[in-house]
């Protein structure tokens, strides 16, 4: 006899930033349950720091149908439209044949596609509305926010790298992250945060002392929320500087904005035009600074998954 099985899958991701290639990152955590000829057999869970919704999808099915061992007839249930797409329209053959170029998330796609080949199944995938208020849904619902709001989760996507060598030494700038353990973050500090309405569009960026007080703040009438951070980051090593204060420690959210200037750039795809010309001239003034001067300060990545949100966080997300 035949099984039929449905494998609920629900994903849930808190974004804490935005990569240059545009994926939205964050902590989240993916829930599946899993039933057979209408009877629930099996509950799964998992969660990463530094993730999207959309990785969490590819890896919640594929956690699920690793768990089918008979040739089934089975049903996905599935809220990301890109992911249903990508199965059920022939993109991920495509990709395979043109060897997966310039395409996302390919470590996962990949592994997908080998739990797909060894089964013998028959398989459809849906759009979760269809069972939305169904019990087994809302039980993965459940899973998948509890794990979520998990501490300490380890890291999915490589956040420290970004391509661009975050880690090498430097004469100037020391960019370092703290061990994620039960640790809390250091009080004697500064924490940065950009905040872009669209992107690009209307951009704050401020700085605050790690217990709240605010430090400074400046607008764009339109910028990147990278840019944002960057700046936010060489406003604060600047102003520290000009002030002859000692500034150990600066938290920021954004590996890439650290990453810049680590390397002393904004490389920034954004381009400039007579409307923004004034943010322009900041970034070149920036990258003057970072090229001029010499600094103790170390560069550290706010460890949101571990201390919620940074507290120069506008509570816009």
């Amino acid at each position: 006899m035949t099984e039929e099985v449905k494998i609920y899958v629900y994903s849930s991701c808190h974004i804490s930033e935005r990569l240059e290639n545009d994926d939205a990152v964050g902590t989240g955590g993916y829930g599946i349950v899993i039933s057979s000829n209408g009877k629930q057999v099996e509950q799964i869970s998992g969660g990463f720091s530094f993730t999207t919704n959309a990785r969490l999808g590819i890896i919640g099915i594929t956690e699920g149908l690793k768990r089918i061992k008979v040739s089934s007839k089975i049903i996905v249930y599935i809220s990301n439209g890109y992911i249903i797409d990508t199965l059920t329209k022939g993109w991920l053959e495509n990709w395979k044949k043109k060897g997966f170029k310039k395409k996302k998330h390919v470590d996962l796609w990949k592994e997908l596609d080998r739990i797909l080949q060894q089964g013998s199944h028959t398989i459809s995938y849906k759009h979760s509305k269809e069972v939305k208020f169904s019990k087994d849904f809302q039980l993965a619902e459940q899973l998948g926010k509890g794990m979520s709001g998990k501490r300490n989760l380890p890291n999915d996507l490589n956040q420290y790298d970004n391509g661009a060598g975050l880690f090498e030494a430097t004469d100037n700038i020391q960019t370092e992250v703290l061990k994620v353990e039960d640790d809390t973050p250091i009080l004697d500090s500064i924490c940065v945060d950009a905040s872009t309405i669209e992107n690009p569009g209307v951009t704050e960026y401020r700085g605050v002392d790690t217990r709240t007080m605010q430090v400074f703040q400046n607008k764009y009438d339109e910028a990147t929320n990278n840019i944002g951070e960057f700046l936010a980051i060489v406003h604060a090593l600047a102003l520290y500087k000009k002030q002859n204060k000692e500034l150990k420690i600066i938290y920021s959210d954004s590996a890439i904005a650290i990453s810049w200037v680590r390397q002393r750039k904004c490389k920034s795809k954004y381009e400039q035009s007579e409307s923004n010309a004034k943010l322009f001239d900041d970034i070149k003034r920036a990258v003057a600074w970072l090229e001029n001067n010499k600094f103790e300060t170390k560069i550290l990545k706010w460890n949101t998954g571990a201390w919620g949100q940074i507290p120069a966080d506008y509570g816009r997300k």
